[in-house]
């Protein structure tokens, strides 16, 4: 297993509370970067959610406590794996997350076992699915304009907009692909959705297929 001093630094990230998938974002841009990191590394997102947006995660910072499940609607992990051959010894994973309660970084082992502790014996609508795509692919063509955190209410008889949670103080995400082709949100279609269809980016896998990934080291990428 790795010595975690030699993994990429996360110290002081870009982070606002509620937005994860623009967290991850900053994270692998930053891993991405051109250095000497950048040669050692592939950088996945990975989005975690089901087609009922209900998925229970441990050790999540916000719980009560390190024992009680949180059920997010989604969240987003960065995951790291070292160059090399495939299903070379060695080639281990390590899980990124911003918002948990274990080391960041965290073994894969070691974060799946205690995020998802229950595995399959998880009940069906809490279980979760996962959203791998490759760090480039994420850059180019995210984009949010953080319209699914508004929410609109009445107040004195007027209609009144706000946030969920108060959102970042830097402009919105629009990857250069997005750009290109005039998308200014496909946050929810094509990154938080676990449908296996050819409008979302990266591959979709179960609990199994995710940590046979993991453990394998991500054959076909």
């Amino acid at each position: 297993m790795e010595n975690t001093s030699t993994l990429p630094d996360c110290s002081n990230p870009v982070y606002t509370s509620c937005y994860c998938e623009e967290n991850i974002y900053w994270l692998v841009k930053r891993f991405l970067t051109p250095s000497g990191d950048q040669q050692q590394w592939d950088v996945f997102a990975v989005f975690i959610s089901n087609p009922a947006r209900t998925v229970a995660l441990w050790n999540q910072r916000v719980g009560s406590s390190r024992d009680t499940a949180i059920i997010w609607d989604y969240h987003v992990i960065l995951a790291l794996r070292e160059r090399g051959q495939v299903h070379s010894p060695g080639r281990d994973i390590w899980i990124y997350d911003l918002d948990t309660c274990l080391p960041i970084p965290c073994h894969w082992s070691v974060y799946v076992g205690q995020t998802f502790p229950l595995g399959l014996d998880t009940l069906p609508q809490y279980q979760s699915r996962f959203r791998v795509i490759p760090g480039n692919v994420y850059l180019d063509n995210f984009a949010s304009d953080r319209s699914h955190m508004l929410q609109v209410s009445q107040s004195n008889a007027a209609e009144e907009t706000r946030y969920l949670s108060k959102p970042p103080s830097y402009p919105v995400i629009c990857g250069p692909e997005a750009r290109k082709h005039g998308t200014r949100h496909n946050l929810m279609t094509h990154f938080v959705s676990m449908a296996e269809d050819e409008q979302g980016f990266g591959t979709v896998m179960d609990f199994n297929n995710f940590t046979t990934w993991c453990s394998l080291s991500g054959p076909g990428y």
